[in-house]
């Protein structure tokens, strides 16, 4: 099985702005292989986000191809790219985007429910992730129960309960102090290196970006 799980190719993305094309990426490339955690650092508005919308088949490019797994998903449609998505990736974002009148156990349950698990299967994999990152004595609460720093834990649980590929976040602790920044970040590396799967973070953390093995910076707004 090839390590390579994601290959940009010289890809292109621009918006306008009234009368203005303003070009966030010009001739990108990247590849990025199992085990990888890259840190994507850069000032706001120099284009972290759109690239990881663009990993996640969330944004369009406009020249160049992407390769998922050795397949060009240029002509994918959006049932195809809904598929990948719900089978190799996960996300995890600064907002946490959980359900507010679901409990956490619903929370992280359901991606498993959208892939066809049983309720039953689904929560006791939900679980069993809770517990994992510390959270078995909040199985019934919902998120506002929670602390910033639990919220946290739980998206990254939703995020992983699917055993992704590749899991994309952006500022994932932007929100989050010190402490609890880096207990997010420890959680996303442990991730990394024990399932071999690769991370993709966007974050303005500077300290935590030099933790990661890969580094790309990408280049300040015209």
């Amino acid at each position: 099985m090839s390590d390579v799980l994601i290959k940009v190719n010289n890809i292109s993305k621009s918006y306008s702005q009234g009368d203005i094309e303003i070009k966030v990426l010009s001739n990108f490339s990247l590849t990025i292989n199992r085990g990888d955690f890259f840190a994507i650092t850069g000032p706001s508005g120099s284009g972290k986000t759109t690239l990881l919308n663009i990993l996640g088949l969330i944004d369009n490019f406009e020249s160049g191809n992407i390769l998922y797994f050795n397949n060009d998903i240029s002509n994918f449609n959006e049932v195809k790219k809904d598929n990948l998505r719900l089978q190799h990736l996960g996300f995890v974002y600064q907002s946490n985007n959980l359900f507010d009148d679901f409990n956490i156990t619903e929370n992280v349950a359901l991606p498993l429910l959208l892939q066809g698990y049983s309720k039953k299967e689904a929560y006791e994999n939900s679980k069993e992730m809770l517990n994992s990152f510390g959270l078995s004595n909040r199985f019934k609460h919902t998120p506002k129960d929670l602390s910033g720093g639990e919220q946290q834990r739980v998206a990254i649980a939703r995020a992983l309960i699917n055993n992704p590929d590749i899991v994309i976040a952006d500022e994932p602790t932007g929100n989050l102090d010190h402490d609890t920044s880096n207990n997010v970040f420890d959680y996303l590396m442990k991730y990394s290196q024990n399932k071999s799967c690769a991370i993709v973070m966007a974050t303005h953390n500077l300290s935590l970006a030099s933790l990661a093995n890969k580094k790309l910076e990408i280049g300040t707004k015209n």
